[in-house]
């Protein structure tokens, strides 16, 4: 590639984003992956594991890892695909900086097909996925985006899939009025990544406005932290932005 491939972040949404139509379903449909792209290195805020993992299994089925939505989503397929030389790259890379990186088969979680079968519906596009540590700090995670941002410069790019906010107590299923704590919190979000102040983001829980209650668990804005370590110093570029569910920010970025 003439530029480095890019880095997105993905709001997934809720795990009928397939099926429910939204305007992040519009959105995703509309993305378009780059002609010259040779592959994605994908990390959900749904795989989480004491130590690093990567997915080596070549073909992947899905895992409907929720309940209680209708069949129809249980049905969904995708056939997304991970080449042997995909996975040996990502192996090379870990080993290059004597950092373990062990091989798993694991299906792919709704943080990947989701947005990805909306994306890329035929799975044109070989990726790979790995975990995040659970017990890494988001300082930990902006380094292990660092460490796959030479990547690149080979055509290989980062996806990252998470939310911006994500309190599901706080939903409100038929609609409803979007509360102030969490567009206060997307407004602090937003404007420390476009200021590139890495101390406030990685300390957001001390200095975000509303941060515990935007997010009670972390577990969906960590992908962010290891999308912004792989950005560098490429801007955020805001690529779509809704309401889903009342305080369920959809907001997805992409860097370079």
């Amino acid at each position: 590639m003439s530029t480095p491939a890019p880095v997105w972040f993905i709001s997934h949404g809720a795990p009928d984003l397939v099926i429910r139509r939204q305007h992040a379903t519009t959105f995703l449909e509309g993305l378009t992956l780059p002609d010259d792209l040779k592959g994605l290195v994908v990390l959900s805020a749904h795989w989480f594991s004491q130590e690093l993992q990567i997915n080596l299994q070549p073909g992947p089925e899905l895992m409907y890892d929720f309940y209680g939505f209708p069949d129809a989503l249980y049905e969904i397929r995708w056939p997304g695909h991970t080449p042997a030389w995909l996975g040996e790259r990502l192996l090379a890379l870990f080993a290059a900086e004597a950092m373990p990186l062990q091989g798993v088969a694991r299906p792919f979680d709704h943080g990947v097909w989701s947005p990805l079968s909306l994306i890329d519906p035929d799975a044109t596009t070989p990726l790979v996925q790995i975990s995040i540590p659970a017990s890494w700090s988001p300082a930990q995670l902006w380094q292990l985006g660092a460490l796959l941002a030479p990547l690149r410069s080979e055509g290989i790019a980062i996806l990252a899939s998470g939310a911006i906010t994500h309190n599901l107590r706080a939903l409100e299923w038929d609609g409803g009025r979007t509360a102030p704590w969490a567009s206060d919190f997307v407004a602090w979000l937003e404007s420390a990544m476009a200021a590139q102040d890495k101390s406030a983001l990685i300390d957001y829980r001390a200095r975000a406005p509303h941060a515990a209650m935007a997010h009670p668990h972390d577990d969906h804005l960590r992908p962010l932290f290891i999308a912004l370590g792989a950005a560098g110093a490429d801007q955020p570029e805001r690529l779509h932005q809704s309401w889903d569910l009342g305080n369920l920010y959809m907001g997805s970025y992409r860097f370079g």
